[in-house]
C-alpha cells in the first residue's frame, strides 16, 4: 500500500462515519421505552424501562412480579406450577419474544415508542 491507498481508506472512513451519524440523526430515538403486561388480552401495567423498581399484579391464576432494572426486565415470584416465565430470563427492548405465563395468561414485552 502506498500512501495515496492509505488515504483514500481514511476518506472512505470517515465519510463512511458521517453518512452512519446522519442515519442515526434522522431516524430519531426508536429505542423502547415502556413495556407492557397483558393478562388475557386486557392490558393491566405499563412500566418505565428507564425507571429500576418491582411491580406487583395478579394474572388468571396468581400473583406475580416483574423486576426492572438496567433497562432490562424479567419476571419474579410467580404463583403458578411450572415457573416457566421465570426462566426465560431477562429481557429488553431488542428481544424478539415476549414473556409469556401460560397459566396466568400474562404476556410482558418492550414497546417501541
Amino acid at each position: 500500500m502506498n500512501k495515496k491507498d492509505i488515504k483514500l481508506i481514511g476518506i472512505l472512513i470517515i465519510i463512511a462515519g458521517i453518512a452512519l451519524l446522519i442515519l442515526k440523526m434522522i431516524s430519531g430515538n426508536t429505542h423502547a421505552e415502556k413495556g407492557i403486561v397483558e393478562c388475557d388480552g386486557e392490558v393491566i401495567l405499563t412500566f418505565d424501562l428507564e425507571k429500576d423498581e418491582i411491580y406487583s399484579f395478579d394474572g388468571s391464576y396468581g400473583h406475580m412480579q416483574l423486576e426492572v432494572k438496567d433497562k432490562k426486565f424479567r419476571v419474579i415470584n410467580v404463583e403458578c406450577p411450572n415457573h416457566n416465565c421465570e426462566e426465560m430470563g431477562w429481557k429488553d427492548e431488542s428481544s424478539l419474544s415476549p414473556i409469556t405465563c401460560l397459566p396466568n395468561k400474562v404476556v410482558v414485552y418492550a414497546k417501541s415508542e
